[in-house]
C-alpha cells in the first residue's frame, strides 16, 4: 500500500432503488448511456481515472482539485433534464492506494458531499476549492459549514451554480428589452429610469449604487430577474448614479425622495406598492410618509432607520468611516482594491467571481466623489419621526447575520409602521445574490405579501 494526494469525485444516481424496483431493464440501460455518453467522456477529457464503478455509483480519481470540479460542473451540464439525475460530491486530500483501489478521508468526505448534494448538484469542499487555486473557471456557492453524517467535524462546502448559465441568458433577454427614459426631478436633475417584465406594476426605490445598464450584469442583484418575472417592474437610476446626472449638488434625503416621486410621473403611475433594500428602504418609507395616496405598500429589505452616525454602536460608524477613507485613496485600484472589500463587506456568503464582478461594477456606477457625498448623507439619517405617518401595508425583511446594517435597525423600521410585519431570513448577505439559500424563502414572502394588496 501507498498514500498519496487526489482529487475525489463521488457519483450517485439519484433515487435508484425506486427505479430499480419499477423497472430495472430500463433503469440498466439508462446508467450504461449516462456512463457511456457523459461521464467516461467527461472523465477522460479531465485526465481522471475511474476508480470503481458501483452500481449506482462511481468513484473517480483526479490529480488536480481543478480538473476534478471541472468534470462534475461538465457532467452534471449534460445531464441537465435527463430522466437520469447524479448526485456529486468533491474534496481533496490524502488517500490509501492499494492496487488499483483508493480509501481514506479524502474518499469518505467526497462520498458524504455527493450524499447531501441536492439532484443534479454538485457539492464540493472549501479545501479542494482552496487547492484548485485562483484559475477556477467554475462559479460556486458558499453552502456555509455542513453537518455530514458519520464525520465528527462540520466541513465547510460550495456548490457548483449549474443554473447559472439560465439565469444569464434570462437576464440577457430582459437587458435587451429594457427601453430607457428620463425623467426630470423637481430640482431640475435628470433621471434615467426604465420597465422590464409584465404583470401588475412594482416601482423600486434608488439606492446607493446603480446603473440600469450594467445591473443585469451583477449576480448580487438577483432580485431584478426574479422581479421581473412576475410585475412590470419600474427602476431608476438614483441621483448621481449610473445613466442619471452625475455630481449634483443636492443630495439630500428630501431630493431622493423628489426622484422618486419624479420617475411615478414619468410613468404615469398613480399609484403603485414600492420595493427597496438598504439606503432605497429610507427613501421608500420616505416618500411613503409623505405621499400616502401613491404608494399601496411596502417591502423593504435589509434596511434601516438610522445613519450609523445616529445610532448606539459606534463600532457600525468606524467600520464605514474606515471603508470611506480607504476609497479616497484606493477607489480606482485595480484587484484588489477597495471596492473588492466593500463587495465583500455587503456579501460576505458570496462567490469570489461575484465579488469582483461587483466591484467592477461599482466602479462603472458611481464616481467615488459621488459614493462618499451619499455615504455622508446616509451616515446622518434618522426618519424615526416619519415611521407613524406610513399608512400601507408593509413587509420587512432581513437578514439575521448581516454586518453592514444590523438586525435592530429593521425591527425598529417594522416596530414603527403600524402595519407592518417584519420578517427575518438566514443570511449574512446584504444584497442577496440570487443562489443565497434563504433567497427561495425571501421570494415567496414578497410574492404573496404583494399578491395580497
Amino acid at each position: 500500500m501507498s498514500r498519496r494526494i487526489a482529487a475525489i469525485l463521488s457519483l450517485d444516481v439519484v433515487g435508484y432503488t425506486a427505479r430499480m424496483a419499477a423497472d430495472p431493464s430500463a433503469t440498466l440501460a439508462d446508467l450504461q448511456r449516462v456512463l457511456d455518453d457523459v461521464v467516461r467522456p467527461a472523465v477522460r477529457d479531465c485526465e481522471g481515472r475511474i476508480v470503481k464503478l458501483m452500481g449506482d455509483g462511481a468513484l473517480v480519481e483526479f490529480a488536480t482539485a481543478a480538473n476534478a470540479i471541472a468534470a462534475a460542473e461538465s457532467i452534471q451540464r449534460s445531464l441537465k433534464g435527463d430522466s437520469m439525475q447524479l448526485r456529486a460530491g468533491v474534496h481533496a486530500g490524502d488517500v490509501t492506494v492499494k492496487g488499483a483501489d483508493i480509501f481514506g478521508e479524502a474518499v469518505n468526505i467526497a462520498a458524504r458531499l455527493e450524499a447531501a448534494a441536492p439532484p443534479g448538484g454538485v457539492l464540493v469542499s472549501r479545501t479542494a476549492m482552496d487547492v484548485a487555486g485562483g484559475g477556477l473557471q467554475t462559479v460556486l456557492k458558499p453552502e456555509g459549514a455542513l453537518r455530514l453524517k458519520g464525520l465528527p467535524q462540520p466541513v465547510e462546502a460550495l456548490s457548483i451554480d449549474i443554473e447559472g448559465d439560465v439565469r444569464q441568458a434570462d437576464a440577457a433577454r430582459l437587458a435587451a428589452s429594457q427601453d430607457i427614459r428620463f425623467a426630470t426631478s423637481a430640482d431640475g436633475t435628470r433621471l434615467a429610469w426604465t420597465a422590464t417584465g409584465e404583470g401588475p406594476l412594482l416601482v423600486k426605490a434608488p439606492n446607493w449604487i446603480q446603473h440600469l445598464e450594467h445591473d443585469w450584469s451583477v449576480a448580487l442583484v438577483g432580485w431584478l430577474p426574479q422581479l421581473s418575472a412576475h410585475h412590470r417592474l419600474v427602476r431608476f437610476d438614483a441621483r448621481c448614479n449610473g445613466l442619471s446626472d452625475r455630481g449634483v449638488a443636492d443630495i439630500s434625503l428630501e431630493r431622493f425622495v423628489d426622484d422618486l416621486e419624479a420617475v411615478y410621473d414619468a410613468a404615469l403611475i398613480e399609484r403603485a406598492p414600492v420595493f427597496a433594500y438598504s439606503f432605497g428602504c429610507v427613501v421608500a418609507a420616505a416618500f411613503a410618509a409623505r405621499r400616502p395616496d401613491r404608494v399601496s405598500g411596502l417591502v423593504l429589505m435589509s434596511g434601516f432607520v438610522q445613519g450609523m452616525a445616529r445610532r448606539d454602536q459606534t463600532r457600525d460608524d468606524g467600520f464605514l468611516t474606515g471603508l470611506r477613507t480607504m476609497s479616497r485613496e484606493g477607489w480606482d485600484d485595480d484587484y484588489p482594491s477597495v471596492r473588492d472589500l466593500i463587495a465583500q463587506a455587503f456579501t460576505p456568503e458570496a462567490s469570489p467571481d461575484d465579488h469582483r464582478a461587483y466591484a467592477e461594477f461599482m466602479r462603472a456606477a458611481i464616481s467615488v466623489e459621488d459614493w462618499l457625498r451619499i455615504g455622508d448623507t446616509l451616515r446622518d439619517i434618522d426618519i424615526t419621526d416619519w415611521l407613524s405617518a406610513i399608512s400601507c401595508p408593509s413587509l420587512v425583511l432581513h437578514a439575521s447575520r448581516e454586518r453592514m446594517q444590523g438586525a435592530d435597525q429593521s425591527q425598529r423600521l417594522a416596530a414603527g409602521i403600524a402595519d407592518a410585519r417584519f420578517c427575518g431570513m438566514d443570511s449574512a448577505n446584504n444584497l442577496m445574490p440570487v443562489y443565497d439559500p434563504a433567497w427561495p424563502a425571501a421570494m415567496r414572502e414578497i410574492e404573496s405579501f404583494l399578491g395580497a394588496l
